[in-house]
């Protein structure tokens, strides 16, 4: 019969009958051990006087011994992970069968002519029965699982605490694991040059390289769950130096919690970083203009692949459109994002098209080849310090592009238009917030008796691409430190949830020319924003992640405002949703000043293109007469040491 055969019905004999089995070895070694104490008494002669004596109260240290493993549930332990609570309980057992023996003795009167010493010999070697036992057999298991084992890689472990032993009997007792510890790495002085469990601490976190290096090691195991995230994280940048594979190991509550070392740090709800309990759009009233704005009706969202955009998708298509179309000029974005709607929602028409906002042909045969009659136009650079750089790409792209699509919407007969815009539109400070606050008056400019044109305006986005929210996560998982442009710098955040129910329900409530806005609450003070997470994130600030002060990046302002002086604010009927009326531009003029624009940026004259944006928009505070070529240069330069 095969050797694995006959291990495997043993294993299945012993499962069946372990607790019959344990029992009988109690009783057994209790016996024995009393026989043994006898012999060893009268050095292995037992005088014939005596043996009544033996047989009279073996049953007496039988019960007394049964009663004490009874009591401290020994049977219940298991041998094969036997620890040192077991040996303890083992050792109580003993001292309470040993007192109930000696209490029996007494009361039945049977202590004349009793050996006294038997009493500690019997003791010390039902003890030595017992915990020998279970030791030989946790030893016989682990030397059974290491037969066939192969040493696949050697492992330095950086912290010799208890966390480092116990990882230590972890990867002895799991040999199929393939491995080999080779030892140990501490700061502290007192274990330098000691061994655990007869591994070695072959020095400090410093001395990684040069143990690596002389002991051939394949990785390291950092285990010291209680330090703080930046010692963590230095210890695996100079594993890193020495091109170890690093694994932190985290704490035992972690585990629980699995948690781990892919990150210690806790999933964090962007809207837990509110400051303020998250807007939901549920009134029965908003549901049904929402159906009655989508369901059946052909839907284009530009930019469909971006934070925004790709929620405005998801969430359209909860109200049944006859067709949604995705534009997008990138394709992995968007082929990830068609993936998710067709498995969410597989009786829907969904069309993926690769393109440009800026290419009139094609958007204007996809709007009229799907009957589109809703847009909504989410294409746009966001990125301030960036469009500073790129005045013309920022014109190209959010000016021109958003007269490109709103003329081509007119054209096609689509019946409305819903522009996402943004706070950085008021008072703008950059190019970016010139040239959506262009874009915002361009649609007001051309609502008229075809298409109902509709902005919403609103603050930053809190998890979007690029926001600062992911960019902080990142630092912290980096160990730090996080980097806030100015101590007082803030902003007015919203989830993108948040952001897409806007936009949605603003669209059914426009008749045309309307900027809408929402409540927001109060502005939310980066430098605080950052602390707030790094706490959530389950570490301190300053103690386990810095905070650092870089300055303000070309054309960043310190506050963000929703609105202006001059604009008109009204209330809609919904209180979280305010609105901005119609502020009569003037369609030919705006028209004619964007034709000029559109002749500046190609022929790539950034200051002529600036001093255009300043004069569409006065109360924009951007410098024309810093934008020419050397300034620019320099600019850049500025730019890439900032940031």
């Amino acid at each position: 019969m095969p050797k694995g055969l006959i291990d495997n019905l043993f294993d299945s004999y012993l499962l069946r009958y372990k607790t019959a089995i344990k029992i009988g070895f109690h009783l057994f070694s209790a016996v024995l051990a009393y026989a043994c104490a006898f012999f060893i008494r009268f050095d292995f002669s037992l005088p014939s006087r005596y043996m009544p004596v033996f047989y009279r109260t073996l049953p007496l240290i039988a019960l007394a011994r049964m009663t004490g493993y009874v009591y401290y549930r020994t049977f219940s332990a298991s041998w094969r992970f036997a620890y040192l609570k077991d040996l303890m309980d083992s050792l109580k057992a003993v001292v309470l069968g040993s007192a109930l023996f000696l209490a029996l003795m007494v009361f039945m009167g049977r202590l004349e002519d009793f050996p006294r010493s038997v009493f500690l010999l019997e003791a010390l070697l039902s003890l030595g029965f017992i915990s020998g036992t279970k030791l030989l057999v946790r030893y016989a298991r682990e030397y059974r699982s290491s037969v066939s084992a192969k040493v696949k890689r050697h492992i330095l472990i950086a912290g010799a605490g208890k966390a480092g032993v116990l990882m230590l009997n972890e990867i002895r007792y799991n040999k199929h694991l393939g491995i080999h510890p080779i030892g140990f790495v501490d700061d502290d002085p007192y274990k330098q040059g000691t061994t655990i469990q007869g591994v070695p601490v072959l020095g400090r976190s410093d001395d990684i390289p040069e143990v690596a290096r002389k002991y051939a090691v394949d990785e390291l195991i950092v285990a010291i769950p209680s330090s703080g995230h930046k010692n963590i994280v230095r210890i695996s940048e100079i594993a890193g130096r020495a091109q170890l594979k690093t694994q932190v190991m985290p704490s035992i509550g972690k585990l629980i919690q699995n948690g781990g070392l892919t990150g210690q740090l806790k999933d964090v709800s962007y809207e837990a970083l509110l400051g303020r309990r998250a807007i939901k759009f549920s009134r029965e009233r908003d549901r049904s203009l929402l159906e009655e704005e989508i369901k059946g009706k052909g839907v284009l969202v530009t930019g469909a692949g971006g934070s925004i955009g790709s929620e405005l998708c998801r969430q359209v298509c909860q109200f049944g459109p006859r067709i949604l179309v995705l534009y997008e000029r990138y394709e992995n974005s968007m082929y990830e994002l068609e993936i998710e709607l067709r498995k969410e929602f597989p009786g829907q028409a969904v069309l993926p098209v690769v393109g440009d906002i800026l290419d009139p042909e094609k958007l204007s045969r996809v709007m009229r080849e799907n009957g589109i009659e809703l847009v909504y136009h989410a294409a746009a650079y966001k990125h301030v310090p960036l469009m500073e750089l790129e005045p013309i790409e920022a014109v190209r792209n959010n000016v021109l592009g958003t007269l490109n699509a709103a003329r081509l919407s007119i054209e096609n007969g689509v019946r409305k238009f819903v522009l996402i815009s943004t706070d950085k539109a008021v008072n703008p400070s950059n190019i970016m917030g010139t040239t959506k606050r262009i874009a915002e008056l361009t649609v007001q400019a051309l609502n008229g008796d075809v298409t109902a044109f509709i902005a919403v305006r609103f603050g930053n986005v809190i998890g979007s691409n690029g926001s600062v929210i992911p960019i902080f996560k990142r630092q912290i998982a980096e160990g730090g430190p996080i980097t806030v442009t100015h101590p007082e710098i803030t902003r007015y955040f919203m989830s993108i949830p948040e952001a897409v129910q806007l936009v949605l329900t603003a669209g059914t409530m426009g008749s045309g020319g309307e900027i809408f806005l929402l409540d927001m609450g109060e502005p939310i003070r980066i430098a605080e924003l950052a602390g707030e997470l790094i706490k959530l994130s389950g570490l301190e600030p300053g103690k386990d992640i810095d905070i650092v002060f870089t300055g303000l990046r070309p054309g960043e302002k310190l506050h963000e405002e929703l609105y202006w002086q001059g604009e008109g604010i009204a209330p809609t009927d919904n209180r979280k949703i305010t609105m901005l009326r119609q502020n009569g531009a003037n369609r030919s003029s705006l028209l004619g000043k964007i034709d000029r624009l559109r002749e500046s940026a190609a022929r790539n004259d950034a200051a002529g293109v600036v001093r255009m944006l300043k004069g569409i928009v006065p109360e924009s505070t951007i410098d024309a007469g810093k934008f020419d070529e050397a300034e620019k240069v320099s600019r850049r330069a500025g730019f890439c040491k900032e940031g």
